[in-house]
């Protein structure tokens, strides 16, 4: 077991084997029934049954529930899961009534769901090497996503606005998944993102970038892995390009061998020699 603690959230990662187990609430030096508690099925499966409702996690699913009422988790197999213990406070008002909230899963292949799954595993884990405020900040994002994740569920309080940082990210994390697609545009990024075009262009403006120039930077970025990538070594340079999302083969040749002094063959060559 491995915690680490940023901004009064307790972050555990856990692995184990199968078992069964129940929890009452009771009053100890830790005060757990102050806390929520989010479980990100990181392998294995698990069963979380709360306010008679069982949640079934597989891989990248998460859920949460109350440490302030009764709660019995059930593993069939080896698994390895991440703990949240987050204050009531920092969520309560988040989410109003969490009573129709606990034991529902989020499915990690859901858009609010891999989000909160990508962020835990790309972040986490090295939260205790960051500066205190960048973690804070993080802590903060993640507390937004997982608002956004429970919002279709909540009855008492209508979905929060996102803050700045985590809508940054939630646009990151959509292109990202769609870059292969040469048709991704700025216009798709901020429908799904639920704000407008020059709110999301404003939002890259605050990086120092625009939408149209990260993605072709992170295009690049995988182009470049791809070239130099043993595996893919059977598929010619343009299937990567195409395969990447570029579409003009020609613009992208001259950018590339503007940008790096040679041409996309010759950098695949030089780097197999290596």
């Amino acid at each position: 077991m491995v915690e680490q603690k940023v901004a009064d959230i307790r972050f555990i990662q856990l692995e184990s084997n199968g078992h069964w187990a129940s929890s009452r609430p009771l009053r100890n030096k830790l005060s757990l029934e102050e806390h929520f508690q989010i479980e990100l099925q990181r392998s294995g499966t698990s069963h979380l049954t709360q306010d008679g409702r069982t949640a079934f996690l597989r891989q990248g699913d998460f859920c949460i529930f109350d440490m302030a009422r009764p709660v019995s988790w059930s593993f069939d197999n080896d698994y390895s899961l991440f703990k949240l213990l987050i204050p009531r406070e920092k969520l309560a008002p988040r989410l109003g009534n969490t009573q129709n909230l606990t034991a529902r899963a989020i499915r990690g292949n859901s858009i609010t769901g891999s989000l909160v799954y990508s962020f835990v595993m790309r972040y986490i884990p090295f939260l205790d090497s960051m500066p205190t405020q960048h973690a804070q900040q993080l802590a903060d994002i993640l507390l937004n996503l997982i608002t956004s994740a429970f919002s279709e569920y909540s009855i008492a309080t209508p979905p929060q606005s996102l803050g700045r940082s985590t809508l940054f990210y939630f646009a990151q994390h959509y292109l990202e998944q769609h870059l292969s697609d040469p048709d991704l545009s700025v216009n798709e990024c901020a429908n799904a993102c639920g704000i407008s075009v020059r709110y999301l262009q404003m939002l890259f403006k605050e990086q120092n970038t625009s939408v149209l120039r990260w993605i072709y930077q992170k295009r690049l970025e995988n182009y470049k892995t791809a070239l130099v990538n043993p595996l893919l070594a059977e598929k010619n340079i343009t299937q990567l390009a195409y395969e990447c999302g570029f579409s003009d083969i020609s613009n992208l040749s001259r950018k590339f061998k503007s940008e790096f002094f040679m041409t996309p063959s010759e950098y695949r060559k030089i780097h197999s020699l290596r």
